[in-house]
């Protein structure tokens, strides 16, 4: 029996996701616990490192874990050791949680962008090659991209490579949660979409909303947002391989035919209009957890 794990968290604004591999390398053990709650005081290595311990004594008494990999809802150094900036959870900016966490439980962490390990899984899951260059665009919340080029993610000299949904919209004036005028995520996110849905269709319910109005000019003008900037990277990168997901784009009755179309519409002609290959990532609750095993597992591969 293989006494060794590895393990993968997902952070999030609402929910913490843990899980870990089994002798057969498949993910066990998965659970989830209130980011709210850990972190309501604002001690983020010390109230991290006690939900780490818990779960430590519960599921790997006899197993040696010889890689934590943590993906994060936020912006991180080039090296990945320092989280610059996080949105929704207080106290973590400026934070080096990976050593601190190493100091705390004695197992190497490593750190990167929650997008990312998204899409290890999704390139696993969709059996995409490691060469050439490969693209995610998650509309959830935000706009989430991953850029892979060789297999790996592209960090940029800062570390904040592939921020997508921080693009200036030319004319654009609506405010951005980052500070900026703008900002492609004003027009084609997930909180843009409340905002449509509270002030063109209140007496809908959220989940129907694509499958009752999705042929109304209002959404068919968001779907357009969201192919006009993916088409952006496209245009620029001309990837090998191109994966949607997110809540959004997972929602019940999104017209991926008519996200497609529009993509046609913007993307360069010919190429890389006449080659796109779309997929879909599954919006399943440990897609994050498996990615993050993903990564843990190549660091230990090399």
């Amino acid at each position: 029996m293989n006494n060794e794990c590895v393990i993968g968290i997902d952070i999030g604004g609402t929910n913490i996701r843990i899980g870990r591999t089994d002798e057969n390398d498949q993910l066990v053990d998965f659970e989830r616990v209130s980011s709210k709650e850990t972190f309501k005081d604002g001690n983020i290595s010390e109230s991290l490192t006690e939900v780490l311990k818990n779960y430590l004594d519960k599921y790997c008494k006899n197993v040696q874990v010889k890689q934590i990999a943590i993906g994060i809802p936020a912006t991180l150094s080039s090296d990945r050791k320092q989280i610059l900036q996080v949105p929704n959870i207080k106290g973590m900016d400026g934070l080096f949680l990976g050593k601190e966490l190493e100091e705390n439980l004695g197992i190497p962490v490593v750190l990167e962008k929650d997008v990312n390990m998204l899409y290890y899984w999704d390139k696993y899951d969709k059996k995409l090659s490691d060469e050439g260059v490969g693209i995610g665009v998650y509309i959830g919340t935000g706009v989430g991209n991953a850029i892979f080029i060789n297999g790996k993610p592209l960090a940029g000299k800062d570390g904040v490579a592939g921020e997508l949904g921080h693009i200036p919209m030319i004319g654009g004036t609506s405010q951005c949660g980052c500070g900026n005028l703008g900002c492609s995520e004003c027009y084609a996110s997930g909180w843009k979409l409340v905002e449509l849905k509270e002030e063109y269709y209140p007496d809908v319910d959220m989940n129907d909303l694509f499958v009752k109005k999705s042929n109304d000019t209002v959404l068919k003008n968001f779907v357009d947002n969201i192919a006009c900037v993916a088409c952006a990277e496209i245009n620029i990168l001309n990837p090998d391989s191109i994966i949607f997901g997110g809540g959004v784009i997972n929602m019940k009755g999104f017209p991926k035919d008519y996200l497609e179309e529009r993509l046609y519409v913007h993307a360069r002609k010919p190429y890389p209009a006449e080659s796109l290959e779309i997929q879909y990532s599954e919006d399943k609750v440990d897609n994050g957890v498996k990615g993050a095993i993903i990564f843990a597992k190549t660091l230990l591969e090399k």
